[in-house]
């Protein structure tokens, strides 16, 4: 079951942002991929209550398996829910949350890629593969008082905007990162110093 918690604001943000028509329970999870073309993949294959439950060596050593399942089953969106998930696929610290600079490059050979390193690039390389964006929101659970629903629900709202935008692609015009930035939050929460 994921993000089952009654607390968690995952299943709301979902609706409230509008990137599904109609509020579902966790239990109905499956509705995602079977009615909108979305899905939830696991960075590791095992149910742990937080992700601090899990080993920053064992969620890098589930990067290649990720990156196997998002080429075999190409998204125009990978979305990651916690910055520390995001930064064990990466192998880094440093970005911000929200849109990601690079892109995962859906063209790219996975057994040439270095050990544990997802196929990366600039969306503007001059590469003519299809590639995937990145996005990286907060973590959803209620346990996560860095930032509250209604910030949380600013994060979805820029996926809504992603999700949308790379729908369109590749006739539309780029993403217009002053209107995304304008759904985003715009004061960062009490707890952290503006990103």
């Amino acid at each position: 079951l994921h993000f089952g918690n009654p607390q968690n604001y995952f299943w709301k943000g979902l609706f409230e942002s509008e990137l599904i028509p109609e509020a579902v329970r966790p239990e109905d999870g499956r509705r995602l991929s079977a009615e909108w073309n979305m899905s939830i993949v696991n960075l590791v294959q095992r149910t742990t209550p937080s992700t601090s439950d899990l080993s920053r060596r064992e969620m890098r050593a589930a990067v290649p398996e990720l990156c196997r399942k998002i080429t075999s089953n190409p998204p125009r969106v990978v979305c990651f829910v916690g910055k520390g998930i995001y930064e064990a696929f990466v192998g880094h610290t440093g970005f911000a949350l929200g849109l990601q600079d690079d892109v995962y490059d859906l063209g790219a050979e996975l057994e040439t890629q270095p050990e544990h390193l997802p196929p990366l690039r600039r969306p503007d390389s001059p590469s003519e593969a299809p590639f995937a964006y990145l996005f990286v929101m907060p973590s959803t659970s209620g346990r996560t008082a860095a930032y509250q629903n209604p910030e949380k629900r600013q994060y979805f709202c820029q996926l809504k905007y992603v999700r949308d935008c790379a729908a369109r692609q590749p006739d539309a015009a780029p993403i217009d990162h002053a209107r995304l930035a304008a759904l985003g939050p715009q004061v960062r929460s009490r707890y952290f110093k503006r990103q």
